[in-house]
């Protein structure tokens, strides 16, 4: 087999594995997007239970850190939105629930005892940081650093297009009181998936033809170097199989 054809062949074969894993990676997204996306086009990302005697719960720069992250053009090319609901528990209280710079929030909170979010595993077990400080808060809905919030009784939701920076969710009672319990759920949509998704089918479907064109091309020569060595091979007879007339 001459030695471009063995390096045809090596390369299809390298190049199958990656060419399929982008065309069905593509088919999953695409087809997980349809069917889990919801009317407005979010991805439920599930509803965890909130609770805090403090005053507050902060996710912050363990859960909902941008920044060091993609510079801002990444983000607006991604269009993703996050959306987030929460409904107190005890119906007693008005929720606020709020999105602002990490640094506007520190000083908010700053010697107001509170819990800060570390990690969620499955939808019941919350990890939290708790710190320390004094007890009720200024109302939140009094700040004027919010990027985007909502509060009021009820389920109250936001929806914030996402954005580089340093930013933290905050939920609490809308009066600032200690003492916070809430359903959270978590939304999230991307006007970029399904572009990704036709760039990957694309990429797949021609580096899986160009990597079967490469394979064929590669044992073709081999198919053609047995056939030459079949045609020009010797053919040695025994002896005793020659008949003389």
């Amino acid at each position: 087999m001459r030695p471009g054809r063995v390096v045809a062949l090596v390369v299809g074969i390298v190049m199958l594995l990656p060419s399929l894993g982008l065309l069905f990676g593509g088919l999953a997204l695409g087809a997980g997007y349809q069917l889990w996306r919801d009317g407005d086009g979010f991805i439920d990302l599930g509803s965890t239970r909130l609770a805090t005697e403090t005053a507050a719960i902060v996710a912050g720069d363990a859960d909902f850190d941008l920044d060091p992250g993609p510079p801002a053009w990444i983000w607006s090319m991604l269009d993703t939105d996050l959306r987030v609901r929460a409904d107190s528990v005890t119906g007693d209280e008005s929720v606020f629930i709020g999105v602002a710079d990490s640094r506007d929030v520190a000083r908010y909170l700053d010697d107001v005892a509170h819990d800060v979010l570390v990690e969620v595993v499955g939808s019941r077990r919350v990890i939290y940081r708790s710190i320390e400080g004094d007890g009720p808060a200024a109302p939140p809905t009094a700040q004027p650093f919010w990027a985007v919030s909502a509060s009021g009784a009820g389920e109250q939701e936001f929806r914030w297009d996402v954005e580089s920076g340093n930013w933290s969710a905050v939920l609490m009672n809308a009066d600032g009181s200690e003492g916070v319990i809430a359903d959270v759920e978590l939304g999230v949509r991307s006007g970029a998936v399904l572009p990704i998704v036709v760039v990957m089918l694309a990429i797949g479907v021609l580096m899986t033809a160009g990597s079967v064109a490469l394979i064929v091309f590669g044992a073709a020569g081999a198919r053609d170097r047995s056939a030459a060595e079949a045609v020009t091979s010797p053919v040695v007879h025994d002896p005793g199989d020659i008949e003389h007339t």
